[in-house]
């Protein structure tokens, strides 16, 4: 009896080594998928909607982009916040994907000092990255004024 019981434990302690394996080989897939790399280069598109009649596209709005209703962890940092980037883009091919609700956005040149920003690309968007580690003041002040869209 000895003998199966130690049998068992040899097959039972087997399978949890593989089943710990797989699932660090998943965790790694998934941060590959979402992006460990930070964007330090290009441009870094915030949307906004605002309220109003829309203005020519291009001209301050008057208002600033607003990250208040982000969540921030303990220490007043974001968690994380969506914004469009892709590294050395522009303009012309960083805006694409960005939902159409936003009428307006702020723009910045990547890196976002205090931040951290990866890609993290949807369906919908390939542009959609994440914005986090930076205080709600700090990105707003970054971020700056609005233009219309």
């Amino acid at each position: 009896m000895p003998a199966t019981v130690r049998m068992f434990g040899f097959v039972s302690a087997f399978a949890l080594a593989v089943t710990a394996a797989q699932t660090v080989a998943a965790a790694e897939h998934h941060k590959a998928k979402v992006g460990v790399n930070p964007v330090t280069t290009g441009v870094v598109i915030r949307g906004v909607t605002l309220a109003g009649p829309v203005g020519v596209p291009g001209t301050p709005t008057g208002k600033t982009c607003d990250f208040s209703g982000e969540p921030v962890d303990p220490s007043g940092r974001m968690e994380g916040a969506s914004v469009n980037c892709r590294p050395n883009g522009n303009l012309a091919n960083t805006l694409p994907g960005l939902p159409a609700r936003f009428n307006a956005y702020c723009m910045i040149k990547a890196p976002v000092k205090s931040a951290r920003l990866i890609q993290a690309s949807r369906p919908d968007n390939a542009n959609h990255c994440d914005l986090s580690g930076i205080t709600l003041k700090d990105a707003t002040g970054q971020f700056g004024g609005a233009v219309w869209r």
